[in-house]
């Protein structure tokens, strides 16, 4: 493994983060982006008399809300305890830090959530917009249940199918918080961007501990 490559693709994406943020925190913390949130909004508007969307869109968003999303982890991590200590407490520290993180973002940068089209059931949905946080958690979830499941396979092909299932769970995620009007599409890139730094940083430690458990094993 080349760590540079990872350390090199979280500074892109940390670096990006940081751009995305200080412009809307300067510029759009009561309005969209130009050229990012307008066009996506309106499509998403357009899509919401699809019953399907709207009902697989409200699932994501009770599955990785604060309460239930919290539960999910510490299932899966409690069951990746058992047999994979070092993974479990790569994806625990992982998400600690990103949705911790992602928490002090929000009230630093204070955007309100859009408005104009929230979808009905979701009027009362409280706090701020930038970064979204159900996708910064989809995004350290199914991005780090990727790699630890990544040393376990064996062919090119199940690999390749792990990624796209990842892949598709993450912009699943994106879709849905922009289809239900609680987020601007900024809001998601912000999340990927910012969960994506922190599984690149911490990537080559948690290898590094994951060798030395099987060496000594």
């Amino acid at each position: 493994m080349n760590k540079k490559i990872y350390y090199s693709l979280g500074a892109v994406a940390l670096a990006l983060f940081i751009i995305l943020t200080i412009i809307v925190k300067l510029h759009y913390t009561h309005s969209p982006m130009p050229y990012i949130d307008p066009y996506l909004q309106a499509a998403a508007w357009h899509l919401q008399d699809n019953t399907f969307l709207i009902q697989v869109s409200s699932i994501v968003a009770v599955l990785l809300g604060d309460a239930l999303g919290a539960v999910v982890a510490l299932i899966i991590i409690g069951a990746l305890f058992i047999k994979d200590k070092v993974s479990a407490i790569w994806l625990a520290l992982v998400s600690g830090i990103a949705v911790g993180g992602n928490a002090l973002i929000k009230l630093i940068i204070g955007r309100e959530r859009p408005e104009l089209h929230r979808f009905p059931a979701f009027f009362d949905q409280t706090g701020k917009s930038f970064a979204s946080g159900h996708t910064t958690f989809a995004v350290v979830l199914f991005g780090c249940l990727f790699f630890i499941l990544l040393q376990y396979l064996t062919s090119i092909w199940s690999k390749y199918l792990a990624g796209l299932v990842t892949l598709f769970l993450i912009f699943l995620t994106m879709f849905s918080r922009v289809l239900l009007w609680v987020h601007y599409p900024s809001d998601t890139l912000g999340g990927l961007l910012w969960g994506v730094s922190i599984i690149c940083f911490t990537y080559p430690t948690y290898l590094y501990y994951k060798k030395r458990v099987l060496q000594a094993s």
